[in-house]
């Protein structure tokens, strides 16, 4: 029993001791918790980087298209997104071309900045391109008549040209064609024009054109339209205009179309369609002014005006006067048509073409001036007269003439200093300021007052030779060459005569005048101009044979140029005094010779009585 009990007690203290050492190990004292195991390591995150490289810049022309590579360069994973913007799309725009390429196109000439942006997760890198939009060659096609004729084809692309543009002209010409015969040879595709191009400053002319032909020719930048001039103020007669804006847009989509204002008639005009404007050249400048400005409204595509009609208006409130036609409509040619190209020129280009260093070798410098001014100031004011005060009158040499004036009269070729050139045959109550041999301005003016049927151009040959003395007076080539005619019809007797007037002479003083009449390469009697000087008296009537012929035989011709006696091509009248009023008018009349009626003047000396 007591063996049990022991065994008993032995067993109790086992069961003891077991429950302390398990009660021990289920402590959560931190002292006796047992290691925790290591944690997994998490997967590595790679840093997200990216890049990008470009050139820093590149050169396109004007409506050409450049491929540019990019060069990205991303770590990570997060995927590349990337734009690219331009600082300036009226100069470049920029698309993207494919993952890595960007096509970058120019618009116009100028400088924008492309900005290259790549994008990763949150992470982002830039690069800068500079691009350079050179000009390239400027296409620019009329499609017009003799009024485009006048404004483009001659030194508009000498104004380029001088100002490091190249350009290519071109001329749809039809004399007189007005927007309904162009809307109907546009339907009918007729051959119908004459197709005047400029190309490195050489003009061509092709004959038999069509207007599809014309505007598949180039790629043209601008193409301009105009209305007839008789019509131009008339807005009624512009209904077939969005046609023809429609047509053209639809064959050029990227190209400019312009409207060409065109200008009023001398005041002095005979042009048939100058009634309908009250023969008041103010009320036609205004009714143009209202039809262009009506067109420009009514035709979204017409994004540019070119205001000749407002140089030329501008120009006639200076000193020059309305003398800017040589025929009562169309442009006088060398001062009357830079005028004109200046507009062009400013209008298309936006260089301020006072600036222009290029001006034509016939035209002077004060009449440059005048032409580049009244030009730009049409251009800043298309709609409205500007008054050109700075030319108002020009630094005329204190009191009456003094010294002699010489005067190259015709359009065809224009004569250096000291002669003055007197281009256009149709009347104009404006004198001509004129400057005598040392240069100066005189108070003595020239005016055509009526009479004249037009310009004689001279033929071919004339060049070749040299300048003829005469009455002591040396005439170059380009005096003697051209003229003014008044022409009549053989068998129906003399011409009515042409008239000239000698205006601001010195009342009391005493003038010699010296007349010079040619006609190169026509028979010695063939024709006979007649001539009659009126101022204070009237003077007997003295007679050129003008024809001046060489040839080996035959009637009225001469062997050599040496052996002319050119003595006979000029005649002189001398101490001629002047009406009470300073004026002396010179008639000059064709004699009928049963060959021709026809009375020439190609060059006039106003010098003081010896």
């Amino acid at each position: 029993m007591k063996n049990s009990l022991l065994r008993a007690r032995r067993y109790l203290t086992m069961l003891t001791a077991l429950f302390i050492v398990v009660l021990t190990a289920c402590s959560d004292s931190p002292d006796e918790l047992l290691p925790e195991p290591e944690p997994e390591p998490l997967p590595e995150i790679p840093e997200v980087t990216v890049s990008v490289s470009a050139p820093e810049h590149i050169t396109v022309t004007r409506r050409h298209s450049s491929d540019i590579t990019l060069t990205f360069e991303v770590t990570g994973d997060e995927s590349l997104q990337w734009t690219c913007t331009s600082s300036n799309p009226d100069v470049a725009t920029a698309v993207p071309k494919d993952d890595t390429a960007v096509t970058v196109t120019g618009i116009a000439a100028g400088e924008a900045n492309l900005t290259i942006e790549a994008t990763a997760g949150e992470v982002s890198a830039t690069a800068e391109i500079t691009v350079t939009v050179e000009q390239g060659t400027v296409r620019i096609l009329a499609i017009g008549n003799s009024f485009s004729q006048d404004a483009v084809e001659q030194y508009f692309y000498e104004l380029a040209h001088a100002a490091g543009i190249e350009v290519i002209v071109g001329n749809m010409y039809i004399g007189g064609c007005d927007l309904d015969r162009h809307y109907a040879n546009l339907q009918s595709d007729a051959d119908a024009y004459e197709y005047r191009k400029v190309v490195a400053g050489q003009k061509t002319n092709r004959a038999k054109t069509r207007l599809s032909e014309a505007l598949a020719d180039e790629p043209w930048d601008y193409v301009s339209l105009q209305q007839a001039s008789g019509k131009s103020g008339q807005y009624d007669t512009y209904a077939v205009l969005p046609q023809v804006i429609g047509h053209i847009s639809s064959t050029l989509p990227d190209a400019t179309l312009i409207w060409h204002q065109t200008w009023a008639y001398a005041s002095s005009s005979n042009h048939a369609d100058f009634p309908a404007y009250g023969k008041n050249q103010m009320t036609m400048y205004n009714a143009i002014i209202d039809a262009s400005r009506r067109a420009m409204t009514d035709n979204a595509a017409l994004k540019l005006i070119v205001p000749s009609g407002t140089a030329i208006q501008n120009a006639r409130t200076t000193y020059v006067g309305d003398i800017f036609n040589r025929d009562g409509y169309h442009l006088e040619v060398t001062y009357g048509r830079y005028t004109a190209a200046c507009t062009w020129f400013e209008s298309i280009f936006g260089i301020d073409v006072t600036t222009t260093a290029y001006a034509p070798s016939t035209v002077s410098d004060e009449m440059a001036a005048i032409a580049r001014l009244s030009a730009h100031r049409a251009v800043t004011s298309p709609y409205t007269v500007t008054e050109i005060t700075e030319y108002a009158r020009p630094d005329v040499k204190d009191g009456y003439q003094s010294a002699p004036v010489y005067i190259d009269f015709g359009p065809n070729s224009v004569s250096a200093a000291p002669w003055n050139n007197y281009t256009s045959f149709g009347p104009s109550d404006t004198p001509v300021w004129l400057k005598d041999i040392d240069g100066n301005f005189v108070s003595t003016g020239i005016n055509v007052s009526g009479g004249f049927t037009g310009s004689y151009l001279g033929v071919s040959g004339e060049d070749k030779h040299t300048a003829i003395t005469a009455a002591g007076i040396e005439f170059p080539v380009t005096a003697w060459k051209d003229g003014l005619i008044v022409a009549g019809t053989k068998g129906a007797g003399d011409t009515a005569p042409g008239r000239l007037v000698i205006t601001s002479l010195n009342p009391g003083g005493k003038y010699d005048l010296t007349l010079l009449a040619v006609r190169y390469n026509g028979s010695r009697d063939a024709r006979i101009s007649a001539y009659k000087v009126i101022g204070r008296a009237e003077s007997d009537v003295k007679q050129i044979k003008p024809g001046l012929k060489i040839a080996s035989s035959g009637t009225g011709v001469y062997p050599s140029f040496d052996r002319v006696p050119f003595e006979e091509y000029a005649v002189t009248y001398s101490s001629v005094e002047p009406d009470a009023d300073g004026t002396i008018t010179v008639e000059v009349t064709g004699i009928d010779t049963g060959v021709a009626a026809e009375g020439h003047l190609n060059a006039l000396v106003i010098a003081p009585a010896r």
